[in-house]
């Protein structure tokens, strides 16, 4: 929602990996180095990540709680939009969804989330 410069309050991150043993391993290895421990959900594992689960993290840093919420098929974005997301987004530092990826992964029937989407339309 920064990125896209909304001023939307949010208590995570969202972080979509690559479906691969390497990327699930590197996000692993830094959480280790932060203290990160499991918040209720999925083990970040390649079995699960491929069957569409997330993996959810909270770690101290600087005094603040962090939480980071992990998957590699964000929900409601076709596997062909999200190779071209990828495709995209090679290079760009940091990599982030487009307006209109970001409102369908936020359609959730949730409340709240239907001020995201107002503010992205």
């Amino acid at each position: 929602m920064v990125l896209h410069r909304l001023a939307v309050m949010s208590k995570d991150g969202d972080w979509i990996l690559r479906e691969d043993a390497e990327a699930l391993e590197h996000v692993l290895r830094v959480l280790d180095r932060h203290g990160a421990r499991y918040r209720f959900g999925a083990p970040l594992d390649i079995r699960w990540m491929q069957g569409g689960w997330s993996s959810h993290f909270e770690f101290e840093a600087s005094g603040s709680r962090v939480r980071t919420d992990f998957f590699t098929r964000p929900p409601r974005v076709s596997p062909d939009e999200l190779a071209r997301t990828w495709k995209e987004q090679d290079g760009r530092d940091p990599p982030y969804v487009d307006a209109r990826v970001l409102a369908e992964m936020k359609k959730t029937n949730r409340e709240k989330d239907f001020a995201v989407i107002g503010e992205l339309a």
